[in-house]
């Protein structure tokens, strides 16, 4: 499936062959047009195409600004949402601390155990854009035991008060995380980027030039800047596929701040 080359491929790959495509068809187009329609004729008009090839340009640029933006803030809000699941790993781990070792140990073990297969097992299968389930099973055992937790002093019972509420906003973080791991542009906007663009490539061959290279050159950078921000869009699509893609960083960071620092060496006595 193309969608899969394109995700699985460097991004300068698919990136040029897109622009290829785009700038080549878009000369192919305006040559065959200049063997259909003379010259003359076009050079005739140029004024009127010059004025209404303005009006239907920036209204496709603004469309086209409206997605990339919102592209953008899609994929800046699930690095927050993949940042905010991290730091409630995190706080549950610290707040085990204060309860009895055993206790306390238990639940770190799912901790290490949820967060090793949201690394190693889940972020793979994101990659692939297929949703992944593997760390569940981590999480419910946590569940189960913070909820069976008999508290013995107060402070152990505003501990699990606090971790329930932590762990409450760890499961509303890792569902918003699997909802924008599979959440991505619908199809029909990509026909109305495609079909935006070549209508604003395609009214620059009403332009006349008695020199068509020349002509040839224009369309081709018009072609060439719009493929620009198509690629863009592509590659932030799917927050979580190719190489324009977020990492696990969150969660390495998080386990590597349980591991203890290694004892300094003591100087020569």
């Amino acid at each position: 499936m193309i969608v899969d080359w394109i995700y699985s491929s460097p991004t300068w790959l698919w990136g040029t062959i897109l622009m290829l495509l785009l700038c080549g068809g878009a000369c192919a187009g305006l040559a065959i047009f200049h063997r259909l329609v003379h010259v003359e004729i076009r050079r005739a008009h140029n004024e009127l195409a010059g004025f209404t090839v303005a009006v239907i340009s920036v209204v496709y640029a603004v469309l086209l600004a409206f997605i990339a933006i919102a592209t953008w803030e899609s994929y800046t809000a699930a690095e927050d949402i993949v940042q905010s699941e991290a730091d409630y790993v995190g706080s549950i781990y610290r707040d085990t601390q204060g309860l009895p070792p055993q206790m306390g140990q238990d639940i770190r073990n799912d901790l290490e155990l949820y967060v090793r297969n949201v690394i190693k097992d889940e972020w793979p299968v994101q990659h692939k854009g297929r949703m992944p389930d593997q760390a569940w099973e981590p999480l419910r055992r946590l569940h189960v035991a913070i909820v069976k937790m008999q508290p013995q002093t107060m402070g152990e019972a505003v501990i699990q008060a606090e971790l329930l509420k932590t762990l409450n906003d760890l499961y509303r973080a890792r569902e918003s995380r699997l909802s924008a791991a599979e959440g991505h542009i619908p199809s029909v906007i990509w026909w109305i980027i495609f079909l935006g663009g070549a209508l604003v490539t395609a009214y620059t061959y009403l332009f006349g030039f008695h020199d068509l290279r020349m002509h040839m050159v224009m369309t081709a950078a018009v072609a060439a800047s719009l493929g620009f921000v198509v690629v863009l869009i592509i590659a932030m699509d799917w927050p979580f596929r190719g190489e324009v893609s977020i990492a696990p960083d969150a969660f390495v960071k998080v386990e590597h701040s349980w591991t203890p620092a290694p004892p300094a060496a003591q100087p020569p006595g």
